[in-house]
């Protein structure tokens, strides 16, 4: 079935949000980056890998620009100021939060979310893997596992073909309330590539 082209706001341009917009584009998918610094280094990357193809801006522009999705990829602690600053342009989208918060007591933005944007429809999703297993999501044992929760329904099929479309094999988990779930895969992949000094390059394999 052919690949239903999706308008992505992503906000953020480091490792993981500049992966993840690659890959849409690469897809067909409609992305406009929303960064802090238009002109930073990583804007400047995107633009030199990126040409027209995609367009750079700031948070308030990339929101503004109507999109289904948006993307949380920005560091985890900057999360928590973006989304009550912007919580107009958020609230009633399908939301993916993909940012870490390293340290706190809870790794994802659900509560600050559920608060400002009771509207939207939110996925944990892009969260439990270091940037190089998305950018090569194809392992010799086949393509890995990405567990992800949210509500069902038209917006989880939206997110399970934006995963696709990025090389791993979406693996639902359940709704909303299985976000500790999947950031307990985060704290697993955490301890193994850096706590056993296994190194990025692993990732999981749903079998059955």
């Amino acid at each position: 079935m052919a690949t239903e082209k999706q308008t992505i706001a992503v906000l953020g341009a480091g490792n993981i949000g500049g992966t993840l917009g690659r890959k849409w584009i690469a897809t067909g998918h409609q992305v406009v980056f929303g960064v802090s610094d238009p002109n930073g280094k990583h804007a400047q990357s995107l633009r030199s890998d990126l040409g027209n193809k995609a367009v750079i801006d700031s948070v308030a522009y990339a929101l503004s620009s109507n999109p289904e999705v948006v993307v949380l990829a920005v560091q985890g602690t900057v999360v928590d100021t973006i989304i009550p600053t912007y919580a107009q342009q958020l609230d009633g989208r399908v939301i993916i939060d993909v940012a870490n918060r390293m340290g706190s007591a809870t790794m994802n933005s659900f509560g600050t979310l559920h608060e400002y944007t009771p509207n939207a429809h939110l996925f944990r999703a892009f969260n439990t893997y270091g940037w190089v297993n998305l950018e090569n999501p194809q392992f010799a044992q086949g393509r890995v596992s990405l567990f992800f929760c949210g509500p069902d329904g038209d917006a989880r099929t939206k997110v399970e073909q934006l995963i696709t479309d990025v090389g791993p094999e979406p693996v639902y988990v359940g709704g909303v309330d299985q976000v500790n779930v999947v950031d307990g895969v985060t704290q697993l992949w955490f301890a193994l590539a850096f706590g056993q000094q296994r190194g990025q390059n692993l990732a999981f394999k749903l079998l059955e």
